[in-house]
């Protein structure tokens, strides 16, 4: 074997600074790295902001807070009050003067209204009753209903705000409410419903879905009239006992922004029948006067009492009259219940509700003013409705009337109001009016004037259409109306602006301040109206800002923009920016170019653009000038000093003046220095416009691709037919992305709402400033970039040297060789950005334990690494080659989850996207509405995506609060159709007309077997499904046989229900803590195979971040103001006592493979289970960047303990419980202070804040208490300790300490094997990782053995660093283990250079710290023939004996089988030899065989070539390849026959717990022992002990033992055995009455392992070939002078050309110097001269390239010259200049003579070589002298030449390995 790790690439360390350096978060390695400057903390302080500010301004008087962005206003309730507000601040403004008690669940857009009733309440603002107002949060809006209903009840005036699926919820309790006459008014910001898709925007499908409830529904259609009308509804409903519903347009009334007259309080209360509340608390439930109500009616009475009612909405429209006209009269406002607006003498009147209504208004007065008699009916009392108001509302001369509804209802003779208004002229007989119906606006789809125009055309006509829609195009059933050109009625002197921006930039804030400014400051009017796209952080926003000396009444988008604003730069490339430009309107563009590159910059269609509309344009870098005055990319305050200087709305100069003002108000509380950077930056604003003159020439230009037609083809009725992903990204994903998504006519849509994946990956957002760049030499491999990437935008990519060929200079240069062994010798790799993907996030940044990543500017990152991303994506797929269950193999399976809408940094997202690199391939997915459905499926842009073969996730998303029964829904289907599938496969085998090829028999009897047996979905080595995997066996057997049965062909059509799909309910903690918990605990307590992953942010995340029962005590939360006085429900406890669920807690950003087994643990888990999964959030209040870091204190302080629980332990007699995180290390205090949702508290009442925090640190201690007990082997000896109070989690001292360093798990796996092993050996034990062990109880334990591992380049695994820190504490005195034993394992890659360096680290420390050193350090290596078992089951019996324990367990029972094997029959082998191909192997044909020695010659040295043209293999100067034995036929078929097995069976074996070889899933015995076992290796002494118990006779079963136990019998039976070289198959013939099984054969012999090969060729000359140079291993048995073979060599020997061998390329301690100029020496004796010759090969082929290369030394040594390999050719290189050869015979002469004597004779030349001239040593040979003896000669070569002692040569050759300048490559 090579003794490797001798040097690396990389330099002396790998490249690694210090680890303790590393992993600190200080600032000077984050300035190094380009993080911790606060560019990736904008978010957070834009959020922080807001919060602070709020609380600042507010004071302890009635005053009503107006939710501002970033400026939080305070308004006096005066009379006569002007504010700035929105819909819902102006509905919640009544609601909290008019109630007492409000119940709310949040749901979006009328959340706001519910969060400013509660902030008002927290502040103490009083009411109109003198009170403070009771919020109440329930856990979904069916808990708000009734509680609504139970406080109505109870004699309170009580409200709720809600919307969409919120209000169908409460239509139960409605009904109720309605029915007991109960007085509530709620306010609905209307919303539509989920259909085919989610749409959190406004129209009326949801309020129109209650109008049968009894409730009374009164409509407003401007921000005024919210304020209005809900107090008419209020006062309504308390006179008349009947509750009302006060809706108004969802976003466009609720979130438009105008300027409005406040109704104070005082006035307020002089409305109020106070007669009315008297009666309410009367007829309340009262014990004092008590009544029943909602009682149970028979069919006699309860028809009578439905109709009694009747009264309290008889004549209920006249008293709506009335209190408006109460209301007019204080107010002198006037909203008539029907009003109309147009000419008196209208013909043709259109008759609306809502927002529309305006916008109709506006463009009748307009058509009014150009003579058309035309006119708009708004109707505002929908419920009940008066025919009467509304035709005295009709002018007489009306002929035809056009209703509107904002709502759908299919299969229906029209939608509501439509159907009102035609009974209604049904009923007065006024069949001469014509009355027509149309759809507008859904899903807040704009409504325009131009639309309106298109209405009243449509009245005009001689047949207008009945039915219709406008605002889309129909080319489908033809339904709409064409839309003509922009109409423009606003009132002259409006200037309307329009802003571009990126998502949490501060544009909208500062969009809003200004608003407020203008409209407060001045005598304009103004109104605003913000657009946000779906990404969760970085998107596009628009902000739509009107101003005018006149009210301004336009409830629909800006189109012709006075003022236009681009903040970032790359939107001019991204989107169609002037579109909507008006002539001679200001363009200004936020960026860094000179006028001199907006040629090469800016669009051709945009210069044109502003050209032909003669615009003004102007330059900032406000991005520069922001970064000087310090604010970094805050640029909001800069560009709305533009925006003032540039607009005209209002003088500059007061502009400025109120503008400073508000800073100081704003950023007050952060200090001078902070205001002053905001005005400097104010300062240096305007000097920094640049006027750019617009060339005429431009107006002239040509558009590329503007001549294509749009004309999209019409289409009929169709089948559902779903698009590819490409055709869905041309032909909608771009329009939409370029904000032209209106323009989309409806056959773009698949009927129903069907997507396909993966349309993110064509965004290419390029959102992210800073960018992070990989440096390969760095680089550990580790692969945690990866898995911590919230967006899949940092990857490990795997490619052959083959396919680099053609990867771009940059990338091949960047590529390093994989290590890792298996596979990846063969590959190689690198770590690779997307650039435009990036969000800049820094988290790769920060968890890099190399500091490879750093951050860079992202402009010149994209022109660096795109084309690299983009040949990346071209490389295959290797995932199914490697071990998925292992965090370094997870992140090389392709995430199926990639690019979101996600916050950067998001925590959510690394959760999912590790869950889909794991199941992706045959996973579905039921996601709870919630943050993790609008980053995971917001239209046009789907992350989720498909692998190569067109496999990925199925997704779909129900409602917020069914998620669970929705997701046990899809499993109970697929189970029944996989049921259906097993019965028909079951007719087909037994009908015997059924002609199918016994391939497909096979595999169908497999699959029924399985079936029928139930057999879970059993996971094969690497992480594969077996079903899965028998699904693509059987599906081109189908495929190939369909035609031959019907049958057949049935399974054929049914092919996609072979496999077994991972079921998995996804959502976050507010669906499942709260409204969606009854359904979860329903589908755990069954016993259905279904995953539950609740992503927990603790937050409410999506509606923004709402109190819920997952919100921690303490914690500051809307709704908990003052912060949160209750625990958070533990619902893995919880879930925990239905015994029969899996559960786990987890954290990815702490413990990676700790969540890996979870998923994986769960998905296998035949039963339901629960993962519980931290996720980090912009909203717990922290600076995302820093969550790694966070989530460590999290875990540390034990606030979120990770776990894992598993029912099928406790069926094996183990312990179901495995705390993973077992000791709380970290202070809980500090954890809580960095979160601002904790901290806030602290601030605002350091003395509540203290009270709940010291109960949570109570809470989290005994909660952690708790489960340490749990973790306990003896759970009733310890719960009886726990009620006593004497629990402990300290050990005990009378045990072995079993300790354990892991990063991979295992290391772990391995100490816990241990300390099973030690119990069964009659001594006690317990096990934990060193870092959870307490640290002060070391001293106190007798005996401590450690097994570590090292991981990347020499670093200490991350569960034992905080151990190994303490331990290199210098207070520690020398003998402060010296009562303590101790032994050390290490684990590790001897092909890393650091090898096993953290198990050597901890050895010498507990040594130097005085512990008694058991036996020397035992060393497993990844490379040994089995992995790092070999050197394990060596080391374990000497642990044995220093123990004094007995080498065999006391309890002599043989394993548990960990394959199961079944017979399938026999003849024709289910797979060809040649098919039968071990991981990392690639097939390769020989070429070539021959001798290089004269024939009979003693010894055989062969050359072997093998062809690699075609191949996925290639390699480069210095690897070696590894060759795969078989074992003889002939040997093969002898040992079965021994052992009583039929060589001809075929075999089916499915690895179960515990199996270590790989193996095919079916092959036949022969194959199986001649293609995979090695049965003809070397057995070590766990194999004795496991044949023991197999055998039969008892001195067989004595003898074999003895091995095991070392006696002196043992012993010398041993060395007997080793001195023959005995294999297993001779053993079995030694013992024959041990006959084991099969399926205990797969674990007790390893699998046949390759040997590697120097190669001796260079791919420079020889590209298509590999060529081998190799020598006969062989050997005779002493005691039966039997000639044997070496496995490998034996092998190759026999295999003649054309024969396929099984072979793999590895990467060898060679490198070769970068400069060819460079000086090498190469030392080889015999066989050793292969690399040489490649290396000579290499630089023959550069002399003949016309390049300059350095000396070239070989010393060649070998017995006679007849060896001299290669000869021929070597001297033909002399000749050529390039080579000196140095050769030594030791045995042609008297006196032997070896390649050392040549080192020093050449000695002069050497020392020049390597010293003057910077050369490289190497050396290849046998392990047994030749490296020692050539040091020798080269220390000699030192000290004579540099005339130095031996120390200072041996330092001298010491720093050349160090330098990777002296290298050796030998075997042994």
């Amino acid at each position: 074997m090579a003794l490797r790790g001798q040097t690396t690439p990389f330099g002396p360390y790998g490249g690694l600074v210090p680890a303790e350096e590393r992993q600190s978060e200080n600032p000077e390695r984050l300035a190094a790295l380009g993080a911790g400057d606060g560019s990736a903390d904008v978010e957070y302080e834009q959020f922080l902001k807001a919060k602070e500010v709020q609380r600042a301004m507010f004071k302890a008087e009635n005053k009503t807070i107006v939710h501002q962005c970033a400026d939080t206003d305070m308004i006096q309730p005066n009379e006569g009050s002007i504010a700035c507000i929105d819909g819902n601040q102006a509905a919640a403004h009544v609601a909290y003067a008019l109630s007492d008690c409000a119940f709310i669940y949040p749901i979006t857009p009328s959340s706001p209204m519910g969060e400013m009733v509660d902030e008002w309440a927290a502040q103490g603002l009083i009411n109109c009753y003198g009170q403070k107002l009771s919020v109440t949060e329930m856990q979904s809006e069916a808990g708000a209903a009734g509680a609504l209903h139970g406080s109505l009840k109870a004699g309170a005036f009580s409200t709720t705000f809600t919307a969409s699926q919120g209000l169908l919820l409460m239509i139960p309790n409605m009904y109720k409410i309605a029915g007991e006459l109960l007085p509530c008014v709620m306010h609905v910001a209307a919303r539509a419903l989920a259909g085919q898709a989610l749409s959190i925007f406004g129209d009326h499908s949801d309020v129109m879905a209650c109008r049968a409830t009894g409730w009374a529904m009164l409509a407003s259609e401007s921000v005024e009239m919210v304020q209005y009308n809900a107090l008419v509804a209020h006062l309504v409903s308390m006179e008349r006992r009947v509750p009302v519903q006060h809706f108004f347009d969802g976003f466009r009334t609720s979130h438009e922004v105008n300027k409005v007259k406040l109704i104070d309080y005082n006035t307020m209360k002089q409305f109020i029948n106070w007669d009315a509340v008297k009666e309410h608390h009367e007829l309340a439930m009262n014990p004092r006067h008590p009544h029943v109500q909602g009682t149970s009616q028979g069919p006699d009475i309860f028809f009578q009492c439905v109709e009694a009612g009747n009264t309290f909405y008889d004549g209920l429209a006249d008293l709506f009259e009335a209190k408006s006209r109460l209301v007019e009269e204080k107010l002198g406002v006037h909203y008539a219940l029907y009003a109309y607006e147009g000419h008196p003498e209208a013909k043709h009147v259109i008759v609306v509700m809502g927002s529309g209504a305006v916008t109709c208004s506006e463009t009748a007065q307009y058509l009014q003013g150009k003579g058309q008699k035309v006119g708009v009916l708004k109707v505002r009392l929908f419920r009940p409705w008066s025919r009467e108001r509304f035709m005295a509302a009709l002018p007489k001369t009306t002929e035809r009337i056009c209703v509107l509804d904002r709502t759908k209802e299919p299969g229906s003779q029209g939608e509501p109001l439509l159907l009102e208004v035609s009974t209604t002229l049904q009923l007065l007989s006024r069949s001469d009016l014509v009355c027509i119906g149309g759809r507008y606006g859904l899903g807040s789809k704009e409504f325009t004037p131009n639309m309106v125009l298109s209405i009243y055309e449509n009245l005009a006509q001689d047949s207008p259409k009945p039915r219709f829609t406008v605002g889309i195009t129909d080319d489908v059933t033809k339904l709409s109306l064409p839309v003509g050109d922009w109409l423009d009625v606003l009132p002259k002197g409006t200037t309307e602006c329009m802003f571009y921006g990126l998502g949490s930039d501060g544009t909208v804030g500062a969009n809003k301040s200004a608003v407020k400014m203008i409209a407060l400051g001045t005598e304009l009017y103004a109104q605003a109206y913000f657009e946000y796209d779906a990404k969760k952080s970085g998107g596009v926003t628009i902000s739509h800002l009107r101003f005018g000396p006149k009210p301004i009444h336009a409830p629909y988008n800006v189109r012709s923009a006075d003022y236009l604003a681009v903040h970032k730069a790359s939107y001019v490339a991204n989107y169609d920016m002037t579109r909507y430009l008006k002539p001679n309107g200001v363009c200004v563009i936020n960026c860094s170019w000179a006028i001199q590159d907006l040629e090469a910059q800016l669009p051709a269609k945009m210069r044109r653009d502003l050209a032909v509309k003669k615009a003004k344009l102007f330059l900032i870098d406000a991005t520069a000038i922001g970064v000087k005055a310090g604010l970094g990319k805050r640029i909001n305050m800069i560009m709305q000093t533009v925006f003032f200087k540039l607009s005209g709305v209002m003088p500059f100069e007061a502009a400025i003046e109120m503008l400073k003002k508000s800073i100081k108000k704003m950023y007050g509380k952060k200090g001078d220095k902070v205001v002053q950077m905001n005005i400097d930056g104010v300062d240096a604003s305007v000097s920094g416009i640049v006027e750019v003159p617009v060339p005429d020439a431009w107006a002239s230009l040509s558009v590329p691709g503007e001549e294509r037609s749009v004309a999209v083809e019409s289409k009929g009725p169709r089948k559902i037919v779903d698009l590819a992903p490409k055709e869905f990204a041309d032909s909608v994903q771009f329009p939409c992305n370029n904000l032209d998504g209106n323009s989309l006519p409806v056959s773009s849509f698949v009927p129903g709402g069907r997507v396909p994946l993966g349309t993110s990956q064509f965004e290419k957002r390029g959102i992210a400033i800073n960018v992070p760049r990989v440096d390969m030499d760095l680089c550990t491999q580790c692969n945690k970039c990866s898995l911590i990437c919230p967006h899949a935008a940092v990857r490990p990519f795997l490619a052959t040297t083959q396919e680099l060929s053609k990867a771009p200079a940059d990338f091949r240069a960047g590529s390093r060789a994989a290590i890792g062994g298996g596979v990846l010798d063969s590959l190689q790799y690198r770590i690779q950005v997307s650039p435009l993907d990036c969000t800049g996030c820094e988290l790769c940044v920060r968890i890099c334990p190399a500091d490879a990543l750093k951050l860079a500017e992202a402009g010149k990152v994209v022109q660096e690494e795109k084309a690299n991303w983009d040949f990346a994506l071209t490389l295959p797929e290797r995932g199914d080659e490697l071990d998925k269950t292992t965090v370094k193999g997870s992140q090389f399976q392709k995430p199926f989850l990639e690019f979101s809408g996600a916050c950067e940094g998001c925590g959510e997202t690394p959760h999912v996207k590790l869950m889909t690199q794991l199941f992706g391939e045959r996973l579905v997915i039921a996601n709870a509405t919630g943050c993790s459905s609008i980053w995971g499926a917001s239209n046009p842009s789907f992350p989720y995506t498909v692998n190569s073969k067109g496999e990925g996730p199925a997704w779909a998303n129900s409602l917020f609060e069914d998620n669970a029964e929705f997701g046990f829904g899809m499993r109970k289907a697929f189970k029944q159709r996989r049921d259906y599938l097993a019965l028909q496969v079951e007719e087909t085998l037994g009908d015997k007309t059924v002609v199918m090829s016994e391939e497909l028999r096979s595999a169908l009897n497999q699959y029924l077997v399985m079936r029928k047996e139930n057999m879970h979905d059993l996971l094969l080595p690497r992480g594969r499904s077996i079903y899965h995997q028998m699904m693509e066996k059987l599906v081109p057997l189908l495929e190939k046989e369909k035609g031959t049965h019907a049958k057949i062909k049935n399974l054929h059509d049914l092919q996609d229900m072979f496999g077994r799909s991972s079921f998995w309910i996804v959502g976050g903690d507010g669906w499942a803590y709260d409204i969606g918990y009854g359904g979860l605990d329903h589908v755990i307590a069954s016993e259905e195979h279904v995953n539950i992953l609740v992503l927990d942010t603790e937050m409410y995340s999506n509606t923004g971040g709402q109190a819920s029962k997952a919100t921690p005590k303490g914690a500051m939360a809307k709704f908990a103001e003052g912060g949160k006085l209750t625990q958070k429900k533990d619902m893995g406890q919880l879930a925990m006592t239905y015994k029969n669920v899996y559960v786990a807690s987890i954290c990815v950003h702490v413990n990676p493979q700790q969540a890996v087994r979870a998923m994986i643990e769960a998905d296998a888990y035949a039963g339901p289970s629960l993962i519980l999964a931290y996720a980090p959030c912009i909203s717990q209040g922290y600076p995302m960047a820093e969550s790694i870091q966070h989530c460590q204190m999290a875990v540390d302080s034990g606030y979120w303990p990770l776990y894992r629980y598993n029912p099928d332990l406790a069926a094996q007699h183990n312990n179901p419980f495995q705390l993973d995180s077992k000791k709380i290390k970290g202070d809980l205090f500090k954890f809580l202070a960095k979160e601002n949702r904790f901290a806030a508290v602290m601030r605002r009442d350091p003395k509540i804040a203290q009270e709940l925090d010291d109960k949570l640190q109570q809470n989290v201690v005994q909660k952690n208490h708790l489960l340490q007990v749990l973790n306990k082997e003896d759970l009733d000896g310890q719960f009886s300790k726990l009620v006593e109070g004497l629990s402990d989690a300290s050990s005990t001292s009378d045990m072995v300490t079993v300790l354990y360093g892991s990063e991979t798990g295992n290391a772990e796996e391995q100490a816990k094997n241990l300390m099973q092993d030690i119990r069964a050996r009659g001594l006690k034990a317990q096990v934990s990782s060193l870092d959870d062990f307490d640290f002060e109880e070391l001293p106190n334990q007798k005996i401590v053995i450690l097994v570590v591992s090292t991981c990347g380049l020499g670093e200490i695994p991350a569960n034992c660093k905080q151990t190994w820190m303490k331990l290199q504490s210098q207070d520690l005195p020398m003998s402060w283990l010296s009562g303590t034993k101790f032994a050390v394992f290490g684990l590790g890659d001897s092909t890393y250079s650091q090898f096993c360096v953290a198990a050597i680290q901890f050895d010498t420390r507990f040594g130097e710290l005085g512990g008694q050193r058991m036996l020397p350090r035992g060393v497993g290596d990844d490379r040994d023939e089995d992995r790092y078992y070999t050197g394990w089951e060596a080391w374990l019996p000497e642990l044995w004996k220093a123990l004094g324990l007995p080498q065999m367990p006391l309890t002599q029972e043989a394993p548990a089988p960990c394959y199961r094997v079944d017979v399938s029959g026999t003849g024709k082998p289910p797979v060809s030899d040649d098919d039968i191909v071990p991981p990392g192997a690639s097939k390769l044909q020989l070429l070539h065989n021959s001798l290089l020695v004269p024939e009979k010659y003693d010894r055989d040295i062969r050359h072997y070539e093998f062809k690699i043209e075609g191949t996925p293999v290639s390699y480069k100067t210095g690897d070696s390849l590894a060759v795969w034995p078989r074992n003889p036929i002939d040997k093969v078929e002898e040992f079965c026959k021994m052992m009583g097995f039929d060589a001809t069976q075929n075999l089916r074996v499915l690895p179960q717990e515990g199996a270590r070889n790989w193996c095919p899933q079916e092959l036949s015995v022969r194959q199986l022992f001649s293609h995979v076992l090695d049965v003809f290796g070397k057995p070590n002494r766990k194999f004795f002990e496991t044949l023991s118990f197999f055998a039969k006779e008892e001195a067989d079963k004595k003898a074999l033992r003895s091995v095991v136990e070392n006696g002196s019998e043992g012993q010398a039976l041993y060395r007997d055995l080793t001195h023959d070289f005995a294999h297993h198959a001779d053993v079995f013939k030694k013992f024959p009455s041990a006959r084991p099984p099969i399926e205990q054969l797969l674990n007790m012999i390893p699998v046949l392992k390759p040997r590697s090969y120097s190669i001796a060729s260079s791919p420079m000359m020889h590209p298509e070939k590999i060529q081998l140079c190799v020598v006969l291993v062989d050997w005779t048995v002493e005691s039966t002078q039997e000639l044997r073979l070496g496995e490998a060599t034996g092998y190759m020997r026999q295999q003649q050309p054309g024969a396929t061998l099984m072979c793999a390329v590895r990467q060898s301690a060679i490198v070769l110097p970068k400069d060819p100029t460079k000086p090498v020496i190469m030392a080889g004796m015999g066989t050793g001269l292969a690399p040489w010759r490649a290396v000579t090969q290499e630089r023959i082929c550069q002399h003949r390239q016309g390049l300059k290369v350095g000396p070239c030394h070989l010393f060649f040594g070998a017995r006679y010259a007849a060896e001299y390999l290669y000869r021929d050719e070597f001297e033909g290189h002399v000749k050529e200049g390039v080579l000196s050869m140095h050769t030594a015979f030791s045995r042609e002469q008297a006196r032997k003579i070896y390649v050392q004597h040549k080192i020093v004779e050449a000695g002069k030349e050497v020392h020049e070589c390597m010293l003057q001239q910077e050369g490289h040593f190497y050396v290849c040979g046998s392990a047994r002298q030749v490296p020692e003896d050539i040091y020798t000669a080269m220390k000699e070569v030192m000290m004579a030449n540099e005339r130095v002692g031996e120390d200072d040569a041996e330092a001298i050759l010491s720093n050349l390995k160090m330098e990777g300048r002296y290298t050796v490559e030998a075997w042994s």
